[in-house]
């Protein structure tokens, strides 16, 4: 998913849960887009073996640059998950702002 259109169904208010996949103090350190969940990308595979993750929600996965977030969302894309990667991740959020 492109920025653009991230952007676009947040200001529509779509019910999208974003999961931002970053190692934790990356993720505290580093740009953020509000209201994502930090789940470090080792940890998203063992919530959806778990369960806990949404399949009757839209999931957009964030990275710092789109490559993790991508490879997270075609593993859960292939497990049943409504998942998409933002492309370009938070670095081309904040590009964008």
């Amino acid at each position: 998913m492109k920025v653009e259109e991230l952007k676009e169904k947040l200001a529509k208010g779509e019910n999208l849960k974003l999961i931002d996949v970053r190692e934790k103090d990356e993720y505290e350190q580093g740009d953020k887009i509000e209201g994502a969940e930090n789940i470090p990308m080792g940890r998203v595979f063992v919530e959806a073996t778990k369960g806990t993750l949404p399949k009757d929600q839209p999931i957009v996965a964030i990275c710092k640059t789109g490559g993790r977030c991508e490879i997270v969302a075609r593993e859960l894309k292939s497990k049943g998950y409504n998942i998409e990667h933002l492309e370009g991740g938070v670095e081309e959020w904040k590009k964008n702002q």
